[in-house]
């Protein structure tokens, strides 16, 4: 069958302020970063085309003149088209009178994170994990808990023990959940999930879930939504899902929180209503809506370009890279590769990727806890880019002679 979508196509991105290739050099302190040589793989933000149905919608939209405030209406569109989406991609049935709006996960975590726990209070997460979870419990005034991942021949897993004990603690009240995990790249099972929420679930710990990466599953692999784990959990489970990272709308500021118990979604309402979040975004909500109605074939697509960049870097790594190891993740479009073979201390590590190889790439470090000698970067790019990126690498951990 002919392709929908040339992902080989380079789209230069010169000029359109993206903060992907535009003005990140603050992010990495101490080192040199020449912007202008720079190979950008580094924030989750994919340099492949939209979905054209979502680029018309925009543009049809965009064609009216006239960009004001928005009913509710829109909004029941988005949260329509979410419902169905969830339940033909993963099986996950919902009612739109769980669903809430957010300008994105973070800004919910936050939320949340504010309503249902105090200064002082225990929130737990996963390191290596996202960095927002951690920055947002510290920034609250909560204190962190990690449950660091265990780490069994490069693969990732709870550590369910710990788990249990920090779950127990009577100033635990959160449990920040990424399911799928980034950077680890690991979609968790119905079992894995299981043991998890139950235990939340026995000491009263509520559970948020960050969905966004739920429709990235790579080949061999199935998403199970927490939700849909089951009803009983349902009681203290708020999961947080968006179109941006899987239709690259990012930029527009449309996500969707589900919440199954009345209880917990008026809390969050009223605290999203404090804080004055934005309730509608109308970009973001027509792109988010063309996206999950007419999406599918869009996403087929995508994550086989994105699984043959990767199994390209895989054979490239074993072949030609020093000390340096790549195991395919599970899921997300995001590898979490692995330079502690080398040898090298982390900062030397960083300044040969960003100051010889000159790839922007998320640092191991900024992740927390076992993330040191790691870089996550991102493959969701032309091919060219994956190529490049591997070559300039191999310049500077090359492969010894034998």
């Amino acid at each position: 069958m002919k392709k929908k979508y040339d992902f080989d196509r380079i789209i230069d991105r010169t000029g359109t302020h993206s903060v992907k290739w535009e003005g990140y050099e603050s992010l990495y302190p101490g080192y040199k970063i020449e912007e202008a040589q720079m190979l950008s793989m580094w924030v989750a933000d994919m340099d492949l085309p939209c979905p054209r149905e979502v680029v018309e919608a925009i543009q049809k939209r965009a064609e009216h003149e006239i960009y004001g405030y928005i009913s509710s209406s829109a909004l029941d569109d988005f949260k329509s088209a979410a419902q169905a989406w969830y339940a033909r991609q993963y099986g996950y049935e919902t009612q739109l009178s769980w669903m809430s709006f957010s300008p994105g996960i973070v800004p919910a975590i936050n939320a949340v994170i504010q309503e249902f726990t105090a200064p002082g209070d225990g929130v737990i997460v996963q390191q290596p994990v996202y960095y927002p979870f951690s920055n947002s419990v510290l920034n609250n005034d909560r204190n962190l808990q990690i449950n660091q991942l265990l780490e069994v021949d490069g693969r990732y897993l709870m550590n369910y023990e710990e788990l249990e004990e920090m779950a127990a603690m009577p100033e635990t009240k959160l449990f920040i959940l990424c399911n799928p995990h980034n950077p680890a790249g690991r979609v968790w099972t119905r079992e894995e999930l299981f043991r998890a929420l139950e235990i939340c679930h026995k000491n009263g710990v509520l559970v948020f879930s960050d969905e966004i990466h739920a429709d990235m599953i790579l080949s061999g692999q199935r998403f199970t939504s927490a939700g849909a784990v089951s009803p009983t959990f349902q009681e203290n489970l708020i999961q947080g899902f968006a179109p941006s990272k899987t239709f690259n709308i990012a930029g527009l500021g449309a996500s969707i929180l589900v919440a199954a118990s009345p209880i917990l979604k008026e809390r969050l309402d009223r605290r999203m209503l404090i804080n004055q979040y934005p309730t509608t975004s109308t970009f973001g909500l027509v792109a988010g809506e063309a996206a999950y109605a007419y999406g599918d074939d869009y996403l087929a697509e995508l994550l086989e370009y994105i699984e043959g960049n990767i199994d390209y870097a895989i054979e490239f790594v074993e072949e030609h890279l020093e000390g340096v190891q790549l195991k395919k993740p599970e899921g997300t479009y995001l590898v979490w590769m692995d330079f502690r073979g080398t040898g090298l201390e982390p900062q030397e590590i960083y300044s040969r990727i960003l100051e010889k190889a000159k790839i922007a790439v998320d640092l191991g470090d900024w992740f927390g806890r076992g993330g040191e000698g790691f870089a996550r970067i991102n493959f969701a790019c032309p091919r060219t880019y994956v190529e490049e990126a591997m070559n300039r690498l191999a310049k500077v951990f090359p492969k010894s002679e034998s």
